[in-house]
């Protein structure tokens, strides 16, 4: 994503030598036009932000009217949408570390500046904030699907406990979604069905011939509050790494129960159709895994997009 011209940056610095230097790199950079507006103290940026759209906020920590991590907390949650670098001087340099931690898109380090560092560090910051947007827009787009859909589904972590259920899922079993949270998947199934979960989960973390395969599908026998049966079609999808290691599973799940006393080859006959809806759905599960494992997608797509313009 490209802002179109001009890019509005709000400066909020209260060192005239720092702002006049800052404004000269802004002219220095070819081709891109800004419009800035200089602030002197928080609440002047404060009223800036209420006033004016802005696409980047370039903040000095250290102002008369405010101090440290509280200056950037008052500017993030007036305007949470603005993408925020943090001018700081060589001494606050890990200081500002720890503020990027906390939602700052970056931060730049007065004397070691120039204008093309400084556009870099703009588009880079714009660019990144716009992705933590459309991901926060999918996730909701995608949550809603989820506890909405009639099957179960659930995301297991790399020792097999349970991340993540939607309400489907839990009642089916006769849970509350936070009795299953944090839970090992074997607290809900009989040793039979432990077993062949678990079995199935240590083929799909083998060889990439599996982490390529999606919608991998097989019954598995779960025992709800009561300690009854219930026998459920499973779709898992695997979830790793880019460095390869293994995260977890994302499952879908729907209940067959009902059929264990019908003719075997209808059953089978209706099994099969489901197998269908569960090829459909192990593909959009790749659209949920941002919902089920949203802290490790971002920073895929962030190490992707560095490798992408570095």
């Amino acid at each position: 994503m490209r802002i179109k011209e001009p890019i509005n940056v709000l400066l909020v610095e209260d060192n005239p030598g720092d702002a006049v230097i800052i404004n000269e790199m802004f002219r220095e950079i070819p081709q891109i036009q800004f419009n800035i507006f200089h602030a002197q103290r928080l609440l002047e940026g404060l009223d800036a932000l209420g006033e004016n759209d802005f696409h980047i906020v370039l903040l000095d920590l250290q102002l008369p009217d405010s101090q440290g991590i509280e200056t950037f907390n008052h500017i993030h949650n007036q305007a949470p949408e603005i993408p925020i670098i943090i001018l700081t001087g060589l001494e606050d340099e890990d200081f500002a570390i720890d503020i990027v931690g906390e939602g700052a898109q970056d931060y730049l380090v007065k004397g070691q500046v120039d204008s093309k560092l400084l556009a870099r560090c703009i588009n880079y910051s714009i660019e990144r904030k716009h992705i933590e947007y459309q991901l926060r827009e999918s996730e909701e787009r995608y949550r809603l699907m989820v506890e909405k859909i009639h099957s179960g589904v659930f995301f297991v972590d790399s020792r097999n406990q349970l991340s993540y259920v939607n309400k489907q899922m839990a009642r089916m079993l006769g849970f509350k979604v936070t009795e299953m949270l944090n839970k090992d998947i074997s607290q809900f199934t009989n040793p039979e069905g432990e077993s062949c979960f678990k079995k199935h989960l240590q083929k799909i973390k083998k060889g990439q011939e599996y982490r390529k395969k999606l919608a991998q599908t097989y019954e598995l026998e779960f025992l709800n509050r009561n300690g009854t049966s219930i026998w459920v079609l499973v779709s898992t999808n695997p979830l790793f790494k880019p460095n390869g290691e293994y995260l977890g599973a994302i499952s879908i799940m729907t209940d067959i129960s009902s059929r264990k006393g019908i003719e075997k080859s209808l059953m089978d006959a209706m099994i099969e159709k489901d197998r269908d809806f569960f090829l459909i759905m192990g593909n959009m599960v790749e659209a949920m895994k941002p919902l089920i494992h949203n802290s490790n997608m971002k920073s895929q797509v962030m190490d992707e997009f560095d490798d992408k313009f570095t």
